[in-house]
């Protein structure tokens, strides 16, 4: 007989639950030689440690902690630290960080650190998210009181909500590297929750817009408001970078339209040439240039006369400095800074929040990119020191997270300019420049102008085929008005084979923009010389993001066995990466078919390749489209076949570099990996 099932009683279950708590309590206190503050309290609040006093804020001046101006606090801006010379000794430093002094049993120090952050809101409400702000309200009282069972769990309420704050992060770094020399200890605790947010971190911030390419009416009413508010020009501009400059808008919504707006309601002269150059210079982020330089083209009245010169120069310092073209330059470091910021937090969240709005992740990308990037010096020596030591190794790992979760995330046009355009404020200010380059002069450029702006053209054209070139009445950003515009304006004063080849630009890209014309270059990719096929294949990258309706054309291509051996098995290999890619991108969007098929199309090829760092990249691939699947039957294929010796050190090789970061990982990610891991350990 199977006896009957036992249900234990609230009694019951307290009791164990109890008894686990003091398991628990004692393998903490006989393993750990030091324990944290805070699961210290916790330990407390449970009763698995005695009420002892933790001697936790008991020498801290709580004066210096309430007075932001006391002669012995150094001059660091506001945030989680405070750094202040000891009353004993002028030669000692003393640092307290607010949110571990918020679990002192003394309440003066509790009080004098509510108190603290309380200035620092008023003084700047995005010290803190919205959430954290709520929790500190709600626990105010609580913390007031002397009784530790009314402090004590509101403390640790607090004290997770602060230390998670990815807003009083951004401070701590702000004044550990403002100070002269850094505080490195403060950096290793705040460093990484800023550059791998959590959600919960940042889930309160609430922007201006959320999805940009749906609220037109919410930035029509932003950009009324920047208008309104401003007393001066710089105070306009200023407003304007820190709520909307983070990105290259449309001209409806770009400075140049708030400065026009805003001068037309004025009755008395302004030097808007003097006073914009003026605010540039004053700035500590290249953006400022861009949006300086949008003024004067979308409005060239505003140009003073012999000054053309001058903005072409500006002009250039856009687009050849933020050229991927030009990385050896200097200046190049600060604009490739945040690129590579945007990127990386675009991968981040993806990978974090699947099926998710691909314009709402991309929109706030943009945005805490320049919040990270304002955090360091403005010199381009300081923004390539923090690109290669913070943000490269960053951004690597946040791709590969982003590639094993192939999260299915929702089309948008920022998304696709996102993760495809190598220079994005150059191609915005390109695409900006042509409804009134014919006003900037061309033909009395200076001929090294000439070249060194016919070069960043160009560059920026190929790297963007197929460009809009039918623009929509309204549209949201830069990127998607006419570059068409000014490259047959441009064409018009160059030499004649210059000129043509220009126009046969704006040809080809007229041609792969559209659905038959792509499909076409598709099918026929084998009788393209190698620039033509890179230039196609880059196009289809683009093209799957935003435009749902070249899917069943591109499976009847790839699912013809003949166009697989003769084309996609014989091109070159980058050219076969780069179409591999958008077909991954396929797999993730349409499922079905594609999970079933495509995952052993590319474990064909694989098979058959002979070349071995090949062979190794498209077993990379067999792994991501089978992870992206959700299936094991083409990596079984290739681990367990005939040629099975040919992938064993590439299936090690794989294993190795997934347990080298398998933490980084997140979890829902790391339970797909853990599948595909087992089906691997059977070779």
């Amino acid at each position: 007989m199977i006896p009957e099932e036992q249900i234990p009683s609230p009694e019951d279950i307290q009791k164990f639950k109890r008894s686990m708590q003091i398991h628990m309590g004692k393998i903490a206190l006989r393993y750990f030689e030091h324990i944290e503050a805070r699961a210290y309290r916790a330990l407390q609040d449970i009763d698995l440690i005695s009420d002892e006093e933790l001697s936790l804020g008991s020498d801290v001046e709580i004066a210096v902690l309430r007075d932001h101006q006391h002669g012995r606090r150094q001059k660091l801006t506001e945030g989680p630290l405070v750094l202040y010379k000891s009353k004993e000794d002028d030669l000692k430093l003393i640092l307290e960080q607010l949110p571990i002094l918020i679990l002192s049993d003394s309440r003066d120090v509790r009080i004098a650190v509510i108190e603290s952050i309380e200035e620092m809101l008023i003084e700047n409400p995005l010290t803190l998210t919205p959430k954290t702000q709520g929790i500190l309200k709600g626990s105010r009282n609580a913390l007031f009181s002397s009784n530790p069972e009314e402090w004590r769990p509101q403390a640790i309420s607090v004290y997770d909500a602060l230390t998670d704050d990815i807003l009083f992060s951004l401070s701590g770094i702000r004044q550990s590297l403002n100070n002269e020399p850094g505080i490195q200890d403060a950096l290793n605790i705040y460093v990484p929750k800023v550059i791998y947010p959590t959600v919960t971190s940042c889930d309160s911030i609430s922007l201006s817009i959320g999805n940009s390419e749906r609220e037109h009416g919410t930035l029509k009413t932003l950009l009324s408001d920047i208008v309104a508010s401003a007393s001066s020009l710089a105070e306009l501009c200023s407003t304007y970078l820190a709520k909307m400059g983070f990105l290259p808008f449309a001209p409806s919504y770009s400075m140049a339209t708030a400065v026009k707006n805003w001068l037309s309601s004025k009755n008395y002269s302004i030097d808007v040439w003097r006073d914009l150059w003026e605010w540039v210079d004053s700035e500590s982020t290249p953006l400022s240039r861009y949006h300086a330089c949008s003024v004067f083209v979308l409005f060239p009245a505003l140009i003073p006369t012999g000054k053309l010169p001058n903005l072409w120069e500006e002009i250039l310092a856009v687009v050849q400095n933020s050229d991927k073209y030009n990385d050896s330059s200097p200046e190049f470091s600060p604009w490739a800074l945040r690129r590579d910021l945007v990127l990386h937090y675009t991968y981040h969240f993806e990978a974090l929040l699947p099926e998710n709005d691909g314009c709402s992740i991309s929109y706030f990308a943009w945005w805490f990119s320049e919040q990270v990037a304002a955090l360091f010096p403005a010199d381009a020596g300081s923004a390539k020191f923090y690109r290669e030591k913070w943000v490269k190794p960053a951004l690597e790992l946040s791709s590969l997270s982003w590639l094993a979760a192939s999260a299915p995330i929702q089309r948008s046009f920022l998304r696709q300019i996102t993760l495809n355009i190598e220079s994005p404020w150059a191609l915005a200010l390109l695409t900006m420049m042509g409804e009134h380059l014919n006003e900037l002069v061309p033909t009395e450029l200076a001929d090294d102008i000439r070249i060194r702006f016919k070069e960043a053209l160009v560059s920026n054209t190929f790297s963007v085929l197929p460009f809009l070139t039918n623009t929509a009445d309204e549209h949201t950003f830069v990127f998607e008005g006419s570059l068409a515009d000014t490259i047959l304006k441009w064409a018009e004063y160059q030499p004649e084979e210059h000129k043509q080849g220009l126009q046969q630009l704006v040809e080809m890209s007229n041609t792969l923009g559209s659905r038959e014309g792509l499909l076409n270059a598709i099918k026929k990719l084998g009788e393209f010389d190698l620039p033509k096929q890179g230039v196609v294949c880059l196009a289809l990258k683009r093209k799957v993001l935003i435009d749902p309706t070249v899917v069943e054309g591109i499976w009847e291509i790839i699912s013809n066995f003949e166009w697989r051996k003769n084309v996609l098995g014989n091109i070159e290999y980058h050219v076969q990466a780069l179409l591999i890619e958008s077909l991954c991108t396929l797999l993730i969007q349409n499922g079905g078919k594609w999970y079933s098929y495509l995952p052993h199309f590319i474990a064909e090829l694989c098979e058959n390749e002979q070349d071995e760092e090949h062979r190794r990249v498209l077993f990379l691939y067999v792994i991501h489209t089978s992870l992206a699947s959700d299936t094991v039957s083409a990596v079984h294929r290739l681990i367990r076949g005939e040629h099975k010796a040919k992938f064993m050190a590439y299936v090690k090789e794989y294993r190795d570099r997934v347990e080298t970061i398998r933490y980084d990982y997140p979890p829902w990610v790391a339970g797909k990996l853990r599948g595909l891991m087992a089906s691997m350990h059977v070779i």
